[in-house]
């Protein structure tokens, strides 16, 4: 797979909200960009909260240097394809197994999660399948997994980067 250049593009804006805001929160445009062969496809184009972004990086940045997806891939499924396919299991002996398996199911893939909250846009998993940089999702408008190959120091370093100036 031909991997390009993940990185977020934030900029404050003005909020049409700002009566009700709370006085930590940063309002502003969150581009999620994908850049291969010159070519930037944004995927995810939001204003939002950026400290949403923030957080979710506070929380993630650790385990998406290391945490690989540890789930048989002998087809190359994206993350968030393989989540998907978990859910898809029918048979279960009791109610507590079926429920404990859910549970188990959402713990595992939730540190691969990123979502603006309250936000109808896509859920999106971000981590390391096979070894490589991966954002997928499930792109509802097409009816098709969305997936995305990048260089994780890369995506790491210049997120980091980018949230200094929101901090």
């Amino acid at each position: 797979m031909n991997c390009g250049k993940l990185y977020f593009h934030l900029e404050r804006k003005e909020s049409p909200y700002k009566e009700e805001l709370p006085t930590n929160e940063v309002w502003g445009i969150i581009r999620l960009c994908y850049e291969l062969n010159n070519i930037v496809e944004y995927i995810l184009d939001w204003q939002w909260d950026i400290t949403e972004v923030a957080e979710w990086f506070d929380d993630a940045e650790d385990l998406l240097a290391v945490k690989n997806l540890d789930v048989l891939n002998d087809e190359d499924k994206s993350i968030s394809e393989l989540r998907d396919l978990g859910y898809e299991r029918s048979f279960f002996f009791n109610q507590e197994e079926m429920l404990s398996y859910h549970e188990d199911l959402d713990t595992y893939f939730s540190d691969f999660k990123f979502h603006l909250r309250g936000t109808p846009t896509p859920t999106y998993y971000i981590g390391l399948n096979n070894g490589e940089g991966e954002l997928s999702y499930f792109c509802r408008q097409q009816k098709v997994y969305k997936r995305y190959c990048f260089n994780m120091d890369e995506f790491l370093k210049s997120t980091k980067k980018t949230l200094l100036k929101f901090r």
